[in-house]
C-alpha cells in the first residue's frame, strides 16, 4: 500500500475527529482529485469544495431518502481543475444529524500550491470509531480504490 503525505488531521471536534487528509501526487499540475473514504453508518458526510465563486463541488456518502447510498468503507470521488487566481480552496466539512438537515462542522482553507498535482484521500471516520483512520494500514491510497492516475 502506497502512502502519500498528510495534508491535515483533525482532532478535538468529535464529529470530525480522526479524519485525516493525505496528498499523493499523481495528477496533472492544474487537476486536484479528491475522495472522501468512509465508513457510514448512521449519517451523511459531505464535503463541499469552494475553487472560486463561480465552481463549487461536492463529495457525499451517506444516506439519500433513508436508503444506504454509500455504506460501509466506501467512497465518493470528485475531480477539477484549479483556478491559477486563486491562493487558496475553501473545504467544508458537513453532517447530517439525526437524518436531517445538513450542519456545517468546520471548514479548511488549503493552499493551490499545497494541493495541486495531488489526489487528496480524505479519511473521516465515525464518530465511534474516531482512531479507525489514524493506522496507516486503515488508510487506503487512490490505486487502492482501482484508480488510474488520471483524470477521472
Amino acid at each position: 500500500m502506497s502512502q502519500g503525505t498528510i495534508l491535515d488531521t483533525f482532532i478535538g471536534n468529535e464529529d470530525i475527529n480522526g479524519t485525516i487528509i493525505e496528498k499523493f501526487p499523481d495528477q496533472p499540475p492544474n487537476i486536484v482529485r479528491v475522495i472522501l473514504e468512509t465508513n457510514v453508518n448512521s449519517y451523511t458526510k459531505n464535503l463541499t469544495i469552494h475553487v472560486n465563486r463561480d465552481r463549487i463541488y461536492t463529495v457525499y456518502s451517506g444516506y439519500r431518502n433513508g436508503i444506504t447510498y454509500k455504506g460501509g468503507i466506501k467512497y465518493s470521488q470528485v475531480s477539477f481543475e484549479i483556478d491559477p487566481s486563486r491562493t487558496n480552496v475553501l473545504f467544508s466539512f458537513w453532517k447530517a444529524r439525526n437524518f436531517g438537515l445538513l450542519e456545517r462542522i468546520t471548514e479548511r482553507n488549503y493552499s493551490v500550491s499545497s494541493i495541486q498535482g495531488n489526489t487528496l484521500v480524505i479519511s473521516w471516520p465515525n464518530r465511534n470509531n474516531s482512531q479507525q483512520f489514524l493506522n496507516p494500514q486503515n488508510r487506503h491510497s487512490p490505486s487502492n480504490f482501482g484508480l488510474s492516475n488520471s483524470l477521472i
